[in-house]
């Protein structure tokens, strides 16, 4: 079986910190790795869709490389934020575990994220929130 994880969650809430105690760091997809890289591991607004775009990418390209386990960690604020790796899940037949990361002792992870932000993306999370039936 081939297993893709979508951890869900406001910055700052340990999202990729805690799929590393789980998974070897290649097959992590983090949109604060795209930050890190071009950002200089600030928030960035005006990155915020290429971050997006990097955990596309990377996921794409870790499933066609055959990876076994994939994680992507972003806000996934909204439910169709994720749809694209749902699509791509089934594509490549991967079974998707989706969880939401709600750690309250977080500001080593927030680093330098406004709050603002922070509480846009949990807005949006809870309104969005939905639970998908597994009864026929």
């Amino acid at each position: 079986m081939k297993y893709l994880y979508i951890l869900r969650g406001p910055f700052g809430t340990g999202k990729t910190e805690f799929i590393r105690t789980l998974l070897a760091n290649d097959n992590i997809v983090s949109c604060w790795d795209y930050y890190r890289q071009y950002g200089q591991n600030r928030w960035n607004e005006k990155l915020k869709p290429y971050a997006d775009e990097y955990c596309r990418n990377g996921v794409k390209n870790l499933m066609e490389q055959g990876a076994n386990k994939i994680a992507v960690t972003n806000s996934f604020s909204k439910c169709e934020d994720m749809e694209y790796f749902y699509q791509l899940a089934e594509q490549h037949q991967y079974t998707v575990f989706s969880m939401v990361m709600t750690n309250q002792c977080c500001d080593e992870y927030k680093k330098n994220v406004p709050d603002h932000v922070i509480q846009d993306q949990a807005e949006r999370l809870t309104a969005d929130m939905k639970f998908y039936s597994i009864i026929s």
